[in-house]
């Protein structure tokens, strides 16, 4: 079930079961929160608002435990195999959410952290992810990577994230993993693409949505082309690595197989940073 139809499926759900909501209710309504950190704890204000917020309704239900660890596995396991993630990693995700991700890719390195912009989203990660011991989980409400020193890590990630933020603070996010990634670290940068016909369907669902609500969601949808990625990502410092990457203009040819068919309008962008770097 592609993003759209997720969110479409849960508001009509949610009008249906609770008549209509109030202005500073409405689930992603502008009046949720004016900058990403009070937006996000206001989606994740209870568990079951954390799970919707990070995975939509998995496998067409509202999540549970074993759904949403099983929605995340594959995706999980493609950023692991891309990026090579291996014991002696050090792994930054960004936008760990509850950790539908992090649980399967923390057994995989030495170190695991988690940041998010949502105090919420932490605390219930910190409840999921109780039992790893290489695993550390830290909210941070500024778009940027300042509690970690230069060269803190060996692979970062970032799933289903830069598409939640405006270019200007997707392109610092760049910039600072490359000043956290040690020389030769990896990148995985996730993307929409706007010239896929599912790209261009949920940019014009967020502005219709934008008309509709008189104001921009904080957490809308934001999409790219390929060119505009891959002059971010190099101006960004890194080396992007085509092998990797998948940065065809329209329908990329992933080589293995997708998880859901919201990868169909993926852009994914893998950065090398420079041994001298």
């Amino acid at each position: 079930m592609k993003i759209v139809d997720k969110l479409r499926t849960a508001l009509f759900k949610e009008t249906a079961e609770k008549g209509p909501s109030p202005p500073d209710k409405e689930l992603w309504s502008p009046s949720m929160g004016s900058d990403y950190r009070e937006f996000w704890n206001a989606m994740a204000k209870d568990r079951q608002g954390a799970y919707l917020a990070v995975a939509g309704e998995p496998f067409g239900e509202p999540a549970t435990e074993e759904s949403l660890s099983r929605h995340g596995a594959d995706t999980a396991r493609i950023i692991g195999d891309v990026l090579e993630i291996g014991p002696e990693d050090g792994v930054l995700e960004v936008g760990v959410g509850v950790g539908r991700l992090a649980e399967h890719l923390a057994p995989r390195c030495g170190s695991f952290t988690g940041m998010d912009v949502s105090d919420n989203m932490i605390k219930v990660a910190r409840e999921r992810l109780s039992g790893m011991a290489n695993v550390e989980l830290r909210a941070h409400g500024q778009s940027d990577l300042s509690p970690f020193p230069d060269g803190s890590f060996d692979k970062v990630y970032f799933q289903v994230v830069l598409i939640h933020l405006d270019r200007e603070d997707a392109y610092h996010y760049m910039r600072e993993t490359l000043r956290v990634l040690r020389p030769g670290g990896r990148a995985w940068f996730q993307f929409y693409n706007l010239l896929h016909d599912g790209g261009f369907k949920e940019f014009e669902f967020a502005v219709n949505y934008m008309v509709e609500k008189g104001g921009k969601t904080r957490g809308r949808v934001h999409c790219y082309t390929a060119s505009e990625v891959r002059r971010l990502v190099e101006k960004a410092g890194f080396r992007i690595d085509e092998q990797r990457s998948r940065l065809a203009e329209a329908k990329q040819d992933f080589g293995y197989r997708i998880p859901d068919l919201d990868w169909e309008f993926y852009l994914i962008a893998v950065g090398e940073k420079p041994a001298n770097g």
